[in-house]
């Protein structure tokens, strides 16, 4: 088995995220080159870059990269990141290494608040009194990964709670 050579730590799969996000983790590439781009559902790339700090020669370094999707704007978009080596021929891109992590970014995010269903509580109720601005769809798609269904949920579960300013447009 082939040792992997890059490793996303943080965004982890299913994060919620804002405009500007760390990545972080460890890795090392072809002249110190490892390489992240942000990919929408159409696979189309919404931002890019290098990033900074990975090592290189075969020698494994930490990183965390200060990320921002520029112009970028979106409520609840359900977006891919991808981190990975140069693909030193440039025949195969993405490279090496590949690391996907689908994740959910709200551009406007100021953070998010966990909290516990407990018996009796809806997504409307839960919008309500634990989030800022929050609407049902945003805890839903928030959410992906743990609700199926926004009209059945479980006490126990615990959401992410999207917090956002006044004033963000529902559809983005």
């Amino acid at each position: 088995m082939t040792p992997r050579l890059i490793e996303v730590r943080q965004p982890k799969p299913n994060d919620v995220i804002g405009r500007d996000f760390t990545i972080a983790g460890f890795g090392t590439g072809f002249e110190a080159a490892v390489l992240w781009r942000m990919l929408d559902t159409g696979g189309q790339t919404v931002a890019a870059g290098n990033i900074q700090g990975a090592g290189g020669m075969g020698v494994i370094r930490d990183f965390g990269h200060q990320v921002s999707l520029g112009g970028y704007s979106a409520r609840a978009a359900h977006l891919t990141l991808q981190v990975f080596g140069e693909d030193a021929s440039g025949i195969h891109p993405p490279g090496s290494d590949l690391n996907v992590v689908p994740v959910t970014v709200f551009t406007a995010l100021e953070g998010f608040r966990l909290y516990e269903v407990i018996s009796g509580d809806s997504l409307a109720e839960i919008a309500r009194e634990q989030g800022e601005n929050t609407t049902i769809d945003d805890i839903f798609q928030a959410n992906r990964d743990r609700i199926s269904n926004p009209n059945l949920i479980f006490p126990g579960q615990v959401f992410r709670i999207p917090l956002l300013p006044a004033g963000v447009a529902v559809d983005g």
